[in-house]
């Protein structure tokens, strides 16, 4: 029988692209990056009848760049990661206790424990548990199947006293509605 707070997760293509994303796209260069091409786009309407044809070109490279380019970068940048990177060969297996957390794969293990988590993010793919400004650990949502708004919950519960920053989506399980 399996215990319900531990998971075995493989990490996909898609929870970890979420993951890549949402990094790059809420940092200061990429909120600047999709200001700049949206910036673009305005000039391209307003302006696209007394633009030259080099102009016009220049405009629509910028305004692909940081809404088509960059993320079809990053997708490839994730997939190449997914399938190189040894890391993500092995299942990790997550174990939730009223201490913290239990990251195990292979030999390796690392206890978390809950005043350590500084942040939590979760977008309709994935949950990022941060123990620092750049490292996370990420769950594919759909590797905890049934047990999901459970251990959601759990882990928003246990975290609630140390005030980890928590995305808008996890808001819900904070009231518990989420369960």
């Amino acid at each position: 029988m399996e215990d319900r707070n531990k998971k075995s997760v493989d990490m996909t293509f898609s929870a970890l692209y979420s993951f890549v994303l949402n990094t790059n796209v809420k940092s200061v260069s990429g909120i600047f990056g999709i200001g700049l091409s949206i910036a673009a786009i305005v000039i391209l309407i307003i302006y696209w009848n007394s633009l030259r044809s080099s102009s016009r070109v220049m405009y629509i490279i910028v305004a692909l760049s940081f809404t088509v380019i960059n993320p079809t970068l990053l997708a490839f940048k994730a997939w190449k990661q997914l399938k190189l990177n040894p890391f993500y060969k092995k299942p990790i297996e997550y174990e939730f206790t009223d201490e913290g957390i239990t990251v195990r794969q292979g030999e390796a293990e690392q206890a978390i424990k809950w005043e350590n988590i500084c942040r939590l993010m979760m977008t309709k793919s994935m949950l990022a548990i941060y123990t620092s400004r750049i490292h996370a650990f990420v769950i594919p949502l759909s590797a905890l199947g049934d047990d999901k708004a459970r251990i959601i919950s759990r882990i928003v519960s246990f975290t609630g006293e140390y005030r980890p920053a928590v995305s808008r989506s996890l808001k819900q399980y904070q009231s518990g509605k989420g369960i």
